[in-house]
């Protein structure tokens, strides 16, 4: 698998192009396309995955549609009017208000070898994490769930602690080795947060 790291927006959101067995996909479009001339972009993807609809993680959507007509915009259902409603999608208490009218398709429809979509809500109401696996090694895009040293916060729309909770169980279940690829800051692994992590064995 190739992950390509993409830090940029507001809150300075984690956006993955990833190129693997199970397809090409853009996790969390919070990129505009111009910002990344120098990247290796490809002429087409197989779908955008959203772990959630906070507006940091879909802030780019409709220009990244443009370049990409008709690709599949894989979210949780549960979360489709988020796209639509700037108080669910936190824009409203951020910057200008956000509002997107796209056609979605439910996230829990993907059937692709090599990838899992765990439900992992609490940081919103129904966050996913995708799982990946590559040549035998886990990989995990946490969204917000689960960061390095940290996890998500629980005050905005949507969310839940106990919630949250139940999902870093969830993910503290995962083979250690599995590698964590979160929606803000740096990569850690299942071992690492298990060990030093004070929110992840509440």
């Amino acid at each position: 698998m190739k992950i390509t790291v993409i830090p940029y927006g507001p809150l300075s959101s984690n956006m993955y192009l990833i190129r693997s067995d199970a397809g090409i996909f853009i996790i969390d479009p919070s990129v505009f396309p111009n910002k990344l001339k120098k990247y290796d972009i490809p002429s087409t993807i197989d779908g955008f995955l959203i772990t959630h609809v906070h507006f940091d993680h879909i802030y780019a959507i409709n220009d990244w549609l443009k370049i990409y007509p008709g690709t599949p915009v894989y979210a949780p259902a549960g979360e489709f009017e988020a796209f639509k409603d700037p108080e669910l999608n936190a824009s409203s208490f951020f910057i200008e208000e956000c509002t997107y009218d796209i056609e979605l398709t439910d996230v829990m429809s993907l059937n692709r070898p090599n990838l899992q979509v765990l439900k992992t809500p609490g940081h919103s109401k129904d966050g996913v994490s995708f799982l990946f696996e590559d040549n035998e090694q886990l990989i995990l895009f946490s969204g917000d769930t689960l960061f390095a040293g940290s996890c998500g916060r629980t005050d905005l729309p949507g969310g839940n602690r106990e919630a949250l909770m139940s999902s870093l169980r969830l993910l503290g279940d995962l083979d250690p080795s599995t590698v964590v690829y979160p929606g803000h800051g740096p990569s850690t692994t299942i071992k690492d947060e298990s060990r030093f992590n004070p929110f992840f064995n509440l």
